[in-house]
């Protein structure tokens, strides 16, 4: 705002408009008492992650561009990805007392990459260092344990109970996508419909995980062994794809450095843009390409 920002807060978008030179030339947006206003520029970023950004490309559709903004390719809202995760949860040998400092202390990084990825997805080990009062006292209330014997087994579990997951690669797969759906929102706006899906490269490395936890659990002296059941996997919010970068128009949604492919004033910045997700939290990877979209910007 100092450097003269105007913040519009509780501004849903719901239309990027162009003219007949496919430039973009204003957006659309609601106010809570659903009154639209028109706001106009030179330059668009969008920013709204990689479900709501596809949305709203593919809500401004047009008939010069039916199938939506920027999506001349047909990839707007495929290529959808997030890090699902499994884990084993046990009582170490030693006292832990997790829950103090960071709340993730280390990772185990050497499974990112080897000729295993022929055959499975690479992922890495996080240990966590969350406290494990709540989640022992729901397990143990759970299943039926009060009084004395409830006190003495969340006092041994506070102090000893640890956890380990993984965090694997998925891969960019186009079936995995966000469309349209049918229903509507408050606004009276679409709400996204998410397709997601998950093959045999990913199943076959959370089995080479577990074997893993078992090893670290063995290392460590563990006992009570507790395995996420197959198939039932964690997702991590780390919303990755549906709009992704590339030099060929015809298979991508931006160029290297944000922008449109379809729209020369229109950029896309965020997570939405990876390509791939590899291993790794996705913020900081996403935050690099969108300094170097704002220094395009600020030097064309």
């Amino acid at each position: 705002e100092a450097a003269g920002a105007n913040l519009l807060p509780n501004a849903d978008v719901y239309r990027i408009e162009h003219d007949s030179d496919s430039r973009i030339t204003a957006v659309h947006y609601y106010d809570p008492d659903k009154i639209s206003h028109r706001v106009t520029g030179k330059t668009f970023v969008l920013a709204a992650n990689g479900i709501e950004s596809p949305k709203l490309l593919l809500m401004s559709a047009s008939d010069k561009y039916p199938n939506g903004i920027a999506n001349s390719s047909g990839m707007v809202g495929r290529n959808l990805m997030d890090h699902p995760s499994s884990s084993l949860t046990f009582d170490a040998e030693d006292e832990l007392w997790l829950g103090r400092g960071p709340q993730s202390p280390a990772s185990i990084n050497t499974l990112r990459d080897g000729p295993f990825r022929s055959e499975h997805a690479a992922f890495r080990l996080d240990f966590t260092n969350i406290s494990q009062v709540r989640a022992a006292t729901e397990d143990l209330i759970a299943a039926g344990v009060y009084g004395a014997k409830l006190e003495k087994q969340l006092r041994y579990r506070a102090a000893h109970q640890c956890n380990v997951k993984n965090v694997p690669e998925v891969l960019p797969v186009p079936e995995n996508r966000v469309v349209l759906s049918d229903q509507r929102d408050e606004l009276g706006l679409p709400k996204p419909q998410v397709h997601f899906s998950l093959g045999d490269y990913l199943h076959k490395a959370m089995a080479a995980a577990k074997k893993e936890y078992a090893r670290i659990a063995e290392l460590m002296g563990g006992t009570n062994l507790r395995y996420t059941p197959d198939g039932e996997y964690a997702n991590n919010q780390h919303i990755m794809g549906t709009m992704s970068m590339g030099d060929d128009p015809k298979d991508s949604v931006v160029d290297r450095y944000g922008r449109t492919h379809d729209h020369e004033n229109l950029f896309i910045a965020g997570t939405g843009v990876m390509p791939t997700a590899g291993t790794v939290n996705p913020t900081l990877t996403a935050v690099a390409p969108a300094f170097r979209t704002a220094e395009h910007i600020a030097h064309t």
